[in-house]
């Protein structure tokens, strides 16, 4: 696990080592360069395999390709060897190696060879050509900016800030799509200039031309539907075990996060059967009732693995700059405070975690694949006249309480409950799984973000054309194409661009086993009720966690990881962050919220309303945000 960064089709003295220097956090051990006639390549190393002699950038052995990457490749051995009964001969034992001779003979289908996370980049000098891909589902990321004749890409955008070629321009849809999701979807960030690649595709820039292609993308429902159940459990088991491990493979100490759950649990299960040393395992609490540490600790003592528990408490609202930092781009969500935390610990015992992401994404554990799954069934049952006609209008007159306890929202109260309940009836009768996906996640719907923007930011957001859409993907059912539509953006700009940055502040390097994409694909092609059962989700999961873990804990209910900041907002530390950020001075530098509506939401926190505080706490993680990667270029 590293970090990288380069540039191409201009030369400046100084910057690929500013651009490295800035990743230090990503690879502590060692940092390399290779410069040549309009092109730069920077890498900082996190060593895991050939810690001796796994040294970057990699060129080969005519100096015609030169290589820097990051993640790993978890079947380079086997392609080690096919390669050496070639006749290819190697200098190193690293994974790095591998892949350049690999990308030598094979080009772009080369990466349809690889088991892995990856984001790499590679130098052809006699094509005077720059390649990037990245891995299949996004777990490693890969930012990039196109310069007039020239290109500059990174691991982080804080690198490629590090370069005063290319103009800040921050894009309003942005700010609108984080405030709705709060994370930013889409090839596009933040800055209009700054573009990731997408997972599952590589780009090629020569002399200012862009070629950018896909060369995965999740399957269609069919393929394995002629399993039996017994078959497919066994199949499953087969993939799940080869999976772990594939992520065992390093020489450097490893363990897991165990919060208590199913996901994380079977993980380690597997790990505690192909290790003789006990797992060291990670958990994190709040001294709530939300807590599964006792759950985590339980499943620890099973399996005989050397349990550490972390605390997360109020105080670590002191923190929030740091993250921010690290995250590299504003994500809203609370949870990055204890998934920082947890990096932080583990790293004093080991450099790589598996962990349990995924696992709801691949197997359908959350709630809006219930709701589409339901929508699917309300299409079919109900009549349209009917379900326009005649059900809207009685859902009108429940009570709030009871559409929330129906449609378990319990987080909205009151009329803003009702509300939100509506809109999944509006939800289960239509065919949009964006449009249901977004309001089911969202955080400011469209109410409150007209309340919220100046006339002039609204105005700039109406002008500004839509940079990213969602695919149109008319394949199966709305529950199939949900599960898909998960890969286009929730998981790669969202949870695992998280799992990333957090880990990789403290220099660890977090392993999904769930994210192979054998193991995806072939749930992916599952028929619906070997996943979704009365529903209850995961259910061949589940029976596959029956084989492993006591019946308890492989039929426990899903426990959402739940920060409470609800509790937090008394703290004095959490009350002074919030005014500052928040302060009517800050809101109107700014330009793009009104001073008195930002001021109503932070008055409103003595209510408790848990909608209300991550709302407020997004705003402020918002400004953040401004402060150290548009105020200071990415510097904390």
């Amino acid at each position: 696990m590293c970090g990288i960064c380069g540039f191409a089709g201009f030369e400046e003295p100084g910057l690929i080592e500013s651009m490295t220097e800035s990743l230090h956090h990503r690879g502590p051990d060692d940092f390399g360069f290779h410069k040549a006639r309009g092109v730069s390549l920077g890498h900082r190393r996190l060593s895991i395999i050939d810690l001796e002699g796994g040294h970057q950038p990699i060129e080969s052995p005519d100096g015609a390709l030169a290589i820097v990457f990051n993640g790993e490749i978890y079947n380079y051995r086997e392609l080690r060897a096919e390669l050496e009964a070639a006749g290819h001969s190697f200098a190193t034992r690293s994974d790095t190696e591998v892949l350049l001779r690999l990308f030598a003979v094979h080009r772009e289908k080369a990466l349809e060879r690889l088991f892995g996370m990856f984001a790499f980049a590679v130098w052809d000098r006699d094509r005077e050509e720059l390649f990037l891909a990245r891995d299949r589902v996004g777990i490693k990321p890969l930012y990039y900016v196109l310069l007039p004749g020239g290109v500059l890409f990174a691991s982080e955008t804080k690198a490629l800030l590090r370069c005063g070629r290319w103009p800040r321009t921050l894009r309003a849809q942005a700010v609108h799509d984080y405030l709705v999701l709060r994370y930013v979807p889409g090839s596009f960030g933040m800055f209009r200039e700054v573009r990731r690649l997408p997972a599952g595709h590589w780009m090629r820039w020569r002399a200012g031309a862009v070629e950018i292609r896909p060369y995965w993308e999740p399957p269609a429902p069919g393929g394995a539907h002629a399993l039996s159940d017994r078959e497919s459990l066994e199949e499953l088991d087969a993939l799940l075990e080869q999976s772990v491990r594939r992520r065992l493979i390093t020489d450097v100490s490893f363990g897991a996060y165990l919060s208590g759950g199913l996901d994380s649990s079977v993980i380690v299960a597997h790990m505690a059967r192909l290790s003789s040393a006990p797992i060291k395992t990670f958990s994190v609490g709040f001294g709530t009732a939300h807590d599964e540490v006792d759950q985590a600790a339980a499943t620890a003592r099973l399996l005989g693995c050397d349990h550490t528990m972390v605390e997360c408490r109020s105080e670590d609202i002191a923190l929030l700059p740091e993250i921010v930092y690290h995250s590299d781009e504003p994500m809203g969500d609370a949870i990055n405070i204890p998934m920082y935390k947890l990096a932080r610990e583990a790293k004093k015992k080991v450099t790589v975690i598996l962990t349990g992401e995924g696992g709801d994404e691949v197997f359908a554990g959350y709630l809006f694949h219930k709701v589409m799954w339901a929508g699917d069934l309300y299409r079919r049952l109900v009549p349209r006249a009917v379900r326009d006609g005649a059900i809207r209008p009685l859902l009108r007159l429940a009570p709030a309480t009871l559409l929330n306890l129906a449609f378990r929202y319990p987080a909205y109260l009151g009329q803003r409950g009702k509300t939100k309940a509506l809109d999944y009836v509006d939800i289960l009768g239509s065919q949009s799984v964006e449009r249901g996906y977004r309001h089911l996640i969202s955080l400011f719907d469209a109410r409150d973000t007209e309340a919220l923007f100046t006339p002039e930011f609204s105005r700039r957001l109406r002008e500004e054309a839509r940079d990213w859409e969602p695919r149109d993907d008319d394949r199966g059912s709305a529950f199939e194409r949900m599960l898909r539509v998960q890969f286009d953006h929730w998981l790669p700009d969202n949870m695992l661009l998280r799992q990333d940055k957090m880990s990789m502040a403290s220099a660890v390097e977090g392993r999904v086993p769930y994210l192979d994409h054998a193991l995806v694909e072939f749930v992916l092609r599952l028929p619906r009720r070997r996943l979704l059962r009365r529903l209850a989700g995961k259910h061949i999961l589940r029976r596959h966690a029956a084989r492993l873990l006591p019946r308890e804990t492989a039929r426990r209910r899903k426990m959402p990881f739940y920060v409470p900041i609800e509790n937090w907002f008394a703290d004095p530390a959490f009350v002074a962050m919030m005014d500052d950020l928040l302060h009517p001075q800050s809101v109107r530098r700014r330009g793009i919220f009104l001073p008195d509506a930002v001021d109503a939401l932070r008055r409103s926190m003595h209510r408790r309303e848990f909608l209300l505080v991550k709302q407020v706490f997004s705003l402020m993680t918002l400004e953040l945000w401004f402060r150290i990667f548009v105020d200071r270029g990415g510097r904390l």
